[in-house]
């Protein structure tokens, strides 16, 4: 019995969620949770027990057990992010704000700094305060987090956890990062670049996925692939280079300023550093070598030099990401991972080219 009842608690508790967002407070009988789960009464009673304790549900003498009134009451949102007044993050949490399947809620924003013991703070207090939802925006997610089980606790405590731009967990909203990289570089190779090289990341997926995205399109192009044209870069070695520390950046500028014409970035932070060294040696942009990179146009619209960037509707995402948010919070089985389409613009040109 006691591995069955447990297994009963958890999916009970999934459908008090379903029920109360339909307006349903009686829980079936005991005799019908025993039909339903195939299981006999002492261990409905035990699960049932188990919400009881959790002051989930209330029992009335003659009538039943029903929802309790406080149950799921929390109408707050928490989203943890590196950052949230930094480069995308702004946009992100004011869009999601701003939906209307949103409405009613009421999003907290938390900053980790890319600290892990700041993020296990935050998730103490996801913990203490059982928000309706948890949005996890991690900076470095290919690497094991030692917070993984708090994670997994949270989870076990029926609070959703969803990932944004990360396709950790099993529900995650994300740009279709791959795609979108063999867009970029297809459409380089259609203007006429002989040679493209790439800087991203691997200890993150959309840096991973952006790898791949780029090696298929070479692959699709019959173009060689040069091992000297990529870097690929750290957590830290992207900070370093972005606080403009950029020796390693200096030294692969001069590998490639000779032998390719294009250059896709992880983002728009570090194309606007590899721009501003490429015109101190004098390489024209983007006629001697075109510059991408994936942010949205925020970086870009004020570079020295135009850039090409490769971006997603940001309420397309934020709609995808509320939907999936508020589903889940309010125990919807309808919820599932997104991946939102990117396009492509060509800032130098003023054009949008989809």
């Amino acid at each position: 019995m006691a591995d069955k009842y447990k297994v009963i608690v958890n999916k009970l508790e999934l459908e008090l969620k379903r029920m109360r967002s339909e307006g349903k407070m009686r829980l079936p009988s005991e005799q019908d949770l025993c039909k339903e789960f195939s299981c006999s009464r002492q261990t409905i009673r035990a699960a049932l027990e188990v919400l009881l304790q959790k002051g989930l549900i209330v029992k009335r003498r003659g009538a039943g057990s029903f929802i309790s009134d406080d149950t799921f009451t929390s109408r707050t949102v928490f989203f943890m992010t590196e950052d949230c007044d930094r480069y995308q993050s702004p946009a992100l949490i004011q869009g999601l704000k701003e939906q209307p399947a949103f409405s009613g809620y009421d999003l907290k924003s938390f900053s980790t700094g890319g600290s892990i013991k700041v993020g296990k703070d935050i998730l103490m207090k996801v913990i203490s305060e059982r928000p309706a939802a948890l949005i996890i925006e991690p900076s470095r997610d290919l690497i094991p987090n030692p917070n993984s089980r708090i994670i997994e606790e949270i989870s076990d405590m029926q609070i959703p956890v969803i990932f944004c731009n990360s396709i950790l967990g099993p529900i995650h909203v994300v740009p279709d990062n791959e795609e979108g990289t063999k867009e970029l570089t297809k459409h380089l190779f259609d203007t006429g670049r002989k040679k493209i090289a790439c800087i991203f990341r691997m200890d993150d997926s959309s840096g991973r996925d952006r790898y791949q995205g780029y090696i298929k399109a070479l692959l699709d192009s019959d173009s060689e692939f040069d091992e000297s044209a990529c870097l690929l870069l750290s957590y830290h070695e992207e900070k370093d280079i972005i606080s403009g520390k950029d020796k390693k950046l200096e030294a692969f500028v001069h590998e490639i300023s000779s032998s390719c014409d294009a250059v896709i970035c992880q983002n728009g932070m570090i194309a606007n550093q590899l721009v501003n060294m490429l015109l101190k040696k004098k390489i024209s942009v983007p006629d001697d070598i075109a510059v991408g990179c994936f942010d949205n146009g925020l970086y870009s619209e004020n570079c020295a030099a135009g850039l090409m960037t490769m971006g997603y509707d940001n309420d397309l995402f934020c709609k995808s990401l509320a939907g999936t948010v508020t589903a889940l919070a309010e125990g919807r089985r309808t919820a599932k991972s997104v991946k939102v389409p990117m396009r492509l613009t060509e800032t130098f040109s003023n054009s949008v080219l989809y």
